[in-house]
């Protein structure tokens, strides 16, 4: 997603220095399937010049990643259906009519059936949001 970002002109951090010897046993197309879908959602909601970042890192058994950006945010009312199939609560969609509304609701399906947990929290329009991504990770 590297050029997407760059097309659009906003800048994708990368920061996994905290999770150097972590691992997770996962199918990697169905992963990668949820990673590009969350990377594609943070850049469509953040504006040129904004950032994204990517973090990793181990808390207890588990692996967390965040993708974590500075975009639009969400309303408290939103939080509460984004995982919920068709549901395009965002002005977003509206202007470039991209998006179908299932992309969360199939990587919760994907996480689900890791074992792991999928989450989005955000302080509110304009502060952007963090979607956590936790897995069952292996011994050290």
């Amino acid at each position: 997603v590297k050029e997407l970002y760059a097309a659009k002109g906003v800048n994708l951090v990368i920061d996994i220095t905290d999770s150097v010897h972590l691992t997770v046993t996962v199918d990697r197309d169905r992963i990668g399937q949820v990673l590009t879908n969350l990377l594609t959602n943070a850049l469509r909601h953040t504006p040129p010049g904004g950032t994204v970042s990517v973090s990793a890192r181990r808390d207890g058994r588990n692996a967390v990643l965040a993708v974590t950006d500075n975009g639009e945010g969400l309303r408290p009312d939103q939080l509460g259906h984004v995982f919920e199939r068709f549901y395009r609560g965002d002005s977003a969609r509206t202007r470039d009519r991209t998006g179908t509304g299932i992309g969360l609701t199939i990587s919760r399906a994907i996480v689900d059936a890791h074992g792991g947990q999928i989450s989005l929290t955000s302080a509110g329009p304009g502060h952007g949001g963090t979607v956590t991504l936790e897995l069952p990770a292996g011994p050290d």
